[in-house]
């Protein structure tokens, strides 16, 4: 998580406030506070069913909500378009549907379509936004082979190279290291790493807890659709803390490469 200085101000991009959301018949979210600043990264935990991708979807404006209020930059979602919520937020999925026959810098460039207008042709910049992504993510050697030839985690490095292309200086990920095999959840992971460090704000939700110290951001938890942690990594990486939101048992295993230690299972 970034902190301030003496030489910047930092302002808030993403603010909920008392957020409830029902699904049907179903309470999802309750009450939710959370403030993510410029620069923030926040890695969102917590099992099957705590409401994380709801969260993200009500703060993408996709999901109507019963009471409270999400703001982006002061301004409430529901205020802004479509096109202009796209220059400060890009959502990564944890599922794709659709462009499995296209070309990966056509799929890249297809992300430019909030600056460029429906009967436009798309501008010097944003051509050069496609190729500049595409190197920030270490892909050329992918950009001219169709979607549907790619390994997952080849498809999840394109997804974020689209959301990098699409110039907004939030990105909100869901899942991004599911099913990656251990060689490309690294590269996903150090992609993710050079992304913050270059000074994006990143909302990540993940179900793998050693995402934590090697994002090394700060943890919120939820569980039935609350909030029951939000603070630092290193006071929500303790097996008690853990217990308490996963309802099992954890151990944490030391490194030497790393401030903060891995996570394991526990099973007796």
């Amino acid at each position: 998580m970034s902190a301030p200085t003496a030489s910047r101000t930092i302002s808030t991009m993403i603010r909920v406030e008392k957020l409830d959301v029902r699904r049907g018949h179903r309470q999802v979210l309750h009450e939710i506070d959370l403030s993510i600043a410029d620069s923030d990264t926040v890695i969102l935990v917590g099992p099957n069913g705590a409401g994380k991708t709801t969260l993200l979807q009500a703060i993408m404006g996709l999901l109507p909500d019963t009471s409270g209020r999400v703001l982006i930059r002061d301004k409430s979602v529901k205020r802004w378009s479509r096109r202009a919520l796209a220059r400060e937020i890009a959502f990564v999925p944890q599922e794709h549907d659709g462009f499995l026959g296209f070309v990966v810098r056509d799929v890249i460039s297809a992300a430019r379509y909030a600056y460029v207008s429906a009967l436009g042709r798309a501008s010097h910049a944003d051509l050069q936004a496609v190729e500049d992504a595409i190197d920030e993510c270490d892909i050329r050697e992918l950009a001219d082979r169709t979607l549907d030839t790619l390994s997952s985690g080849e498809r999840q490095k394109v997804w974020i190279a689209a959301a990098v292309a699409q110039g907004s200086p939030a990105l909100l990920l869901d899942e991004p290291t599911t099913a990656l095999d251990p060689r490309h959840e690294a590269e996903l992971v150090q992609l993710l790493r050079k992304l913050t460090e270059a000074g994006r704000t990143m909302l990540i939700v993940s179900h793998d807890l050693n995402l934590i110290p090697w994002m090394r951001g700060r943890v919120v938890a939820l569980n039935d659709g609350r909030k029951t942690f939000d603070g630092l990594a290193e006071d929500f990486l303790n097996p008690d803390r853990l217990r308490q939101v996963f309802h099992t048992e954890f151990q944490l295993s030391p490194s030497p490469d790393q401030e903060l230690p891995g996570v394991q299972l526990r099973i007796t």
